[in-house]
C-alpha cells in the first residue's frame, strides 16, 4: 500500500465494515442485486431533483446565459467597447442566477450522497461482501490490484484473511455502485426529464 492508502484506512467511517459471510456470497448475484439497488437509488434522486428543482427555469436561464456569453465574446472579438460596457452591466445578474441554479442542483445531491455513503460503506457491505463484480481492466481504488490480492490473501495472527480480494480485477462494492450509477444516469435523466443544463457564462 502507498502512504495515501494507509492514511485513508485509518480514518473512521471510510473503511467499509465488510462481513466475512455475506447474504450474497457469489459475485453474480451480488453484482445483479447491487446494480438493481444502485439504479433504484439513482431513479429516486432524479425524482427528488424533479421535486426540489425548477428545471424549466434552469433551462431558460442556461439558454439566456449561453446567448449572453456568445454576445460578450463577439463584442470582445470586434473590440466593440460600447457593447462590452452594456454587457458588463448584465454580467452580475447572470452570475447571480448561475450561482442560485448551482445551489439548486447541489441540494438534492447532498441529500442523496450522505445517506448513500453510509449505506454503501456500513450497511450493504454486510449484505453483499467486499466485492460484487469482475472487471477486465484495472481501475485504481475501484478494483483489486495484484498488490491487494497479495496482501489480502495473507493470514493475520488469528488465522483470518487480511482482506477480501481473491483475484485482480474484482470490483469493490462501492466501486460497482459508482460504475452502475454513472452508466445509468443519462438514461434515467432522459426518462424522468430531469437533465440539468450547463450554467457556464464562458
Amino acid at each position: 500500500m502507498n502512504y495515501f492508502d494507509i492514511f485513508i484506512m485509518q480514518i473512521p467511517g471510510l473503511t467499509p465494515a465488510y462481513t466475512k459471510h455475506p447474504i450474497f456470497p457469489d459475485l453474480f448475484s451480488a453484482m445483479l442485486v447491487a446494480a438493481i439497488i444502485a439504479i433504484g437509488m439513482n431513479f429516486a434522486v432524479s425524482m427528488l431533483r424533479k421535486k426540489t428543482t425548477d428545471i424549466e427555469k434552469m433551462q431558460k436561464i442556461a439558454k439566456e446565459s449561453s446567448e449572453f456569453g456568445k454576445s460578450y465574446r463577439e463584442a470582445i472579438k470586434k473590440q466593440d467597447k460600447v457593447r462590452i460596457n452594456e454587457l458588463k452591466k448584465q454580467q452580475a445578474y447572470y452570475t447571480k442566477m448561475s450561482l442560485e441554479m448551482q445551489q439548486q442542483q447541489m441540494r438534492p445531491m447532498m441529500l442523496y450522497m450522505i445517506p448513500s455513503l453510509l449505506l454503501w460503506t456500513l450497511v450493504f457491505p454486510q449484505i453483499f461482501g467486499a466485492t460484487s463484480a469482475l472487471s477486465p481492466i484495472h481501475i485504481p481504488y475501484i478494483t483489486c490490484s495484484d498488490e491487494n490480492v497479495t496482501i489480502d490473501t495473507q493470514l493475520d495472527d488469528n488465522g483470518q484473511r487480511k482482506g477480501a480480494c481473491d483475484v485482480p480485477g474484482e470490483v469493490f462494492l462501492w466501486g460497482w455502485f459508482l460504475i452502475t450509477s454513472f452508466a445509468t444516469t443519462g438514461i434515467i435523466t432522459r426518462i424522468t426529464k430531469t437533465g440539468l443544463p450547463s450554467m457556464s457564462l464562458s
